[in-house]
């Protein structure tokens, strides 16, 4: 079986469109904890979703890496 191959323009579009939904969640999590009473069940679980995009990022950038595309590139 073949290894699919995606292409770096792609994947830094990926990288780009992760950034911007993480940096989306962070400002959620700062309005919620910015509330008279904020909503910690909420709040966990946007930071799990940050998390995940984050590792998603790093995911994609390695990928970059080994296709010889060496940051800087836009994220």
């Amino acid at each position: 079986m073949q290894a699919r191959t995606i292409s770096p323009d792609r994947l830094i579009a990926r990288i780009k469109t992760l950034s911007r939904r993480r940096r989306d969640l962070t400002a959620q999590v700062e309005e919620e904890q910015m509330r008279p009473w904020p909503d910690t069940q909420r709040i966990r679980t946007l930071k799990q979703e940050r998390l995940g995009l984050k590792d998603a990022i790093h995911v994609t950038r390695t990928m970059l890496q080994r296709q010889g595309v060496q940051p800087p590139y836009s994220s």
